[in-house]
């Protein structure tokens, strides 16, 4: 199991890294997008400096997570933008280009499962504030 977990925090952490640093400093190509929503949604990303910040968190949560020392916090900044991935690839290019944003939920999973003592807290339900 441990090896499981190494293997697949330093994929999912490469890939993260690899992939926001793309989106601050664009180095691999990108294909052409079809006219459409998607399009849309993009430009308006793009011209806003919006999709800089999507990849700061993104090269965030990925070295987080491959460092393990803090990859907890790691997955949960990478929750949100996994979920924000599927929704673009389901809601506005009807699942193509899908598998990607797959294969790394099936990371984000496997290492919330791997790391489920320190998210215990938050599926409390008897939860009550400090003071």
């Amino acid at each position: 199991m441990k090896a499981a977990v190494l293997i697949v925090r330093i994929l999912m952490g490469l890939g993260f890294i690899v992939f926001g640093s793309n989106m601050i400093h664009s180095f691999l190509p990108q294909p052409p997008l079809p006219d459409g929503p998607l399009l849309q949604f993009m430009t308006v990303m793009a011209t806003s400096g919006w999709m800089q910040v999507i990849g700061f968190f993104q090269v965030l949560g990925g070295v987080l997570v491959l460092s393990g020392r803090m990859a907890p916090l790691g997955l949960t900044i990478l929750g949100g933008i996994l979920i924000n991935i599927l929704c673009t690839h389901v809601f506005l290019e009807h699942g193509e280009g899908i598998v990607p944003g797959l294969l790394f939920s099936v990371f984000e999973i496997f290492l919330l499962y791997a790391y489920r003592s320190h998210f215990k807290g938050i599926f409390s339900t008897n939860s009550k504030p400090n003071a």
